[in-house]
């Protein structure tokens, strides 16, 4: 796949017009949608690298904190008001002693002005997170018309569909050198967020004719050409 030019929203980020609404395709790894100051994210996996630690693995910790600033980040620059999180909120069901807890705690406390909803994936096995969490959890799919938000993409008649589960990367190729970047996956029936998380891997993905393809490069969010159009 080779660079392509995308339009400019901010110097960093895209712009991508989809069922009459702008959405804000950021390098951060978040969607903003301002008509209605909505931040979206995807597959957020947090305690994942607390869960291989619990297996034995050598594991280095912070990314939750990592992701955390991030995503607070993401939050202060664009002044949104509600957060919407496409699924697996969390890798896997936490046990009660873990660290990441409390600090998810303490960071929502700093952020108890922002609407904080999510939608269970297929990693959010419990029925409910900490009450000190204020947030809405929700199985299945909300609808946020004109858009449907839910963690697998699907085809659903009500709109277009922004979800996650696939964790979309690009593999760019320069002679020698293989580069996989995490892409936004605009198609026919809606927008595939890349994951959010810091320690997640990527399916590399596999465009047809009219889809979009929008990498993350550093602190940069570039369309590519895919070629499908060929």
């Amino acid at each position: 796949m080779t660079l392509a030019r995308a339009e400019a929203a901010e110097p960093e980020h895209a712009a991508l017009d989809i069922a009459g609404e702008r959405l804000i395709l950021r390098a951060d790894r978040s969607v903003y949608w301002p008509r209605t100051a909505t931040l979206f994210v995807a597959d957020t996996h947090f305690g994942k690298a607390g869960v291989f630690r619990r297996h034995g693995m050598g594991l280095p910790q912070g990314t939750t904190d990592a992701d955390l600033a991030r995503l607070g980040a993401a939050i202060a620059a664009t002044e949104a008001s509600r957060v919407v999180v496409l699924g697996d909120f969390v890798h896997a069901p936490p046990a009660a002693d873990e660290p990441w807890l409390a600090r998810f705690a303490a960071w929502r406390a700093g952020h108890a002005g922002v609407d904080f909803r999510v939608l269970r994936g297929n990693h959010d096995r419990m029925d409910a997170v900490p009450a000190a969490f204020d947030v809405d959890w929700q199985a299945g799919a909300r609808l946020e018309a004109p858009f449907v938000c839910r963690h697998e993409p699907a085809h659903d008649p009500r709109g277009p569909v922004l979800a996650g589960h696939l964790h979309p990367v690009v593999v760019l190729r320069d002679g020698g050198e293989r580069l996989r970047l995490p892409a936004f996956w605009a198609h026919a029936e809606g927008l595939v967020l890349p994951a959010f998380s810091s320690f997640a891997g990527g399916a590399a993905v596999t465009p047809a004719a009219g889809d979009r393809l929008f990498v993350i490069g550093g602190d940069r969010v570039i369309e590519v050409a895919t070629g499908a159009d060929r």
